[in-house]
């Protein structure tokens, strides 16, 4: 079975894709230099798209540590449900049904690659919230974002949002780290 083409996947539906191009390694990088590996017990990712960011996280967990996968993109999903990993369980659900799948805030890290910019405002705001509310307290949501558009959302969601920068991905991004106190 051929894999996926993320390029086809984004001319089908940009809205749910977000980018012509998957992850590069900086960008995976860059977005995981924050996650606490050898402590984390609970990771939760939305929007996986084609896994990149999930077999990274994978390798650099520790053996007792949980990976719950959130992808709405039936073919990726396809393809992450062949990752042969324990420690992952994957949904084809929206992200927005994140709370039904485990119990409030105990989740140590979420890492989110779900395109904010093409949702609906109240959308964007419900997950946020639910993102928050999620986390632990010390807890991490880290999400990748093309434009600053989204700054302002983060800072009304977070108790605490860093900003940087990785130009060596297509298209460059803006890492967004943001704590719950």
């Amino acid at each position: 079975m051929k894999k996926v083409s993320f390029f086809e996947e984004f001319i089908k539906n940009w809205r749910e894709v977000g980018s012509i191009t998957p992850s590069s390694k900086f960008l995976v990088k860059k977005m995981l230099e924050t996650v606490d590996f050898e402590n984390a017990k609970i990771i939760v990712e939305l929007g996986a798209g084609s896994g990149i960011m999930t077999r990274e996280l994978l390798k650099r967990m520790n053996k007792e540590a949980k990976l719950i996968v959130f992808e709405t993109n039936k073919d990726f999903y396809k393809d992450l449900k062949k990752v042969n990993d324990k420690r992952m369980v994957v949904y084809n659900q929206s992200a927005l049904n994140l709370e039904k799948y485990f119990n409030i805030e105990t989740v140590d890290y979420i890492i989110s690659g779900v395109p904010l910019s093409n949702l609906p405002p109240l959308d964007k705001k419900n997950l946020l919230l639910l993102s928050y509310k999620s986390l632990r307290s010390k807890g991490r949501y880290v999400q990748f974002q093309y434009s600053l558009d989204s700054k302002k959302d983060y800072k009304n969601a977070f108790d605490k949002v860093e900003i940087d920068f990785t130009p060596l991905n297509i298209p460059p991004a803006f890492v967004f780290s943001c704590v719950k106190k």
